[in-house]
């Protein structure tokens, strides 16, 4: 069976997670970035309103009387609003009538969404190419038949997003890095040097050693398996010395029955030593009748054929 080490599975989550924060972190950026657009692109949009509203007031005009230019000096401090590139007021054909830029004066511009837009009233947003830079302009639908246009650049948004999302980066990983080295502190000192002291302790049990004891330092689940695996070598050791002690016990009485055997055996070999002695003094006994008994036969014989004799002699 392979085995895999904890660290590389605890590297392997590790790894998904800091996927997973960065693309949520792109996202997360990126949603940012476009309410942060949306703010600025809102706001002028106000700029515009703003404008609007004042040149075509009745005391603007009033004071426009009386100050020729003020229009101008309007639209040069309003320029001067966070990444305003121009500012141009522009008349139903097209034709610009004012401009912070002055070489723009009484320049006709073919746009056909000037007539459409005095139509909705809606604000029209569309990017642009302005002195070679990417902008955004708005035109606004104004007073009169008359439209305002806001040409404004988003570098600062762009700049003030990159040093937010470079900050926020910055954060994350960081917070990343102290949660992963606070990871494998938490994992080497309460899981991973716990296991390999049991490990150690197994590979001694499977010797036969009895004996050892794994620390129980951490008080967590690893702890309580710790000190389960000390009672589990406990019992193990009491069941040893019980098996022992009962080996030795058996042993014993094997012992004491095989010396009673033995005496038994030697008891009844005694006896048949004395039955086989007796059956042979009887043997040897018959064979003295036996042999008493054909002499006396033989004799008998013999006498008989001597008195047969004598009679005969007697007859003669």
């Amino acid at each position: 069976m392979k085995k895999y080490s904890l660290y590389t599975l605890v590297l392997i989550l590790l790894g998904i997670i800091v996927i997973i924060t960065i693309f949520t972190l792109y996202f997360l950026i990126n949603i940012q970035r476009n309410r942060v657009i949306a703010k600025e692109i809102e706001t002028k949009i106000s700029l515009a309103k703003t404008i609007n509203e004042i040149l075509y007031s009745p005391a603007w005009i009033y004071r426009l009387g009386m100050l020729p230019g003020l229009d101008v000096a309007l639209l040069g401090e309003a320029a001067k609003f966070e990444d305003v590139i121009y500012l141009r007021i522009v008349s139903r054909e097209g034709r610009i009538i004012q401009s912070v830029i002055r070489e723009e004066y009484g320049k006709k511009i073919e746009d056909p969404e000037i007539l459409a837009l005095l139509s909705t009233k809606v604000p029209i947003l569309r990017d642009e190419i302005f002195q070679g830079e990417k902008i955004k302009s708005i035109i606004y639908p104004g007073y009169g038949d008359r439209v305002i246009w806001v040409g404004f650049s988003l570098k600062g948004v762009e700049g003030a997003m990159r040093e937010m999302a470079i900050y926020n980066i910055l954060i994350v990983f960081g917070t990343l890095i102290l949660v992963i080295l606070i990871i494998f502190l938490v994992l080497k000192t309460s899981i991973l040097n716990p296991l390999k002291k049991m490990i150690i302790v197994c590979q001694e049990v499977r010797k036969g050693n009895l004996e050892v004891k794994v620390p129980t330092i951490s008080k967590t689940e690893i702890g309580e398996l710790a000190t389960t695996f000390n009672e589990m070598i406990k019992d193990l050791r009491e069941s040893q010395e019980a098996l022992e002690e009962a080996k030795t016990v058996l042993e014993i009485k094997v012992a004491a029955r095989t010396r009673e055997l033995e005496e038994l055996a030697q008891s009844l070999e005694e006896k048949v030593k004395e039955k086989t002695k007796e059956l042979q003094e009887r043997v040897a006994e018959l064979e003295r009748f036996q042999r008493l008994t054909v002499g006396r036969e033989l004799k008998m014989i013999e006498l008989k054929e001597e008195i047969k004799k004598l009679k005969e002699e007697l007859g003669k």
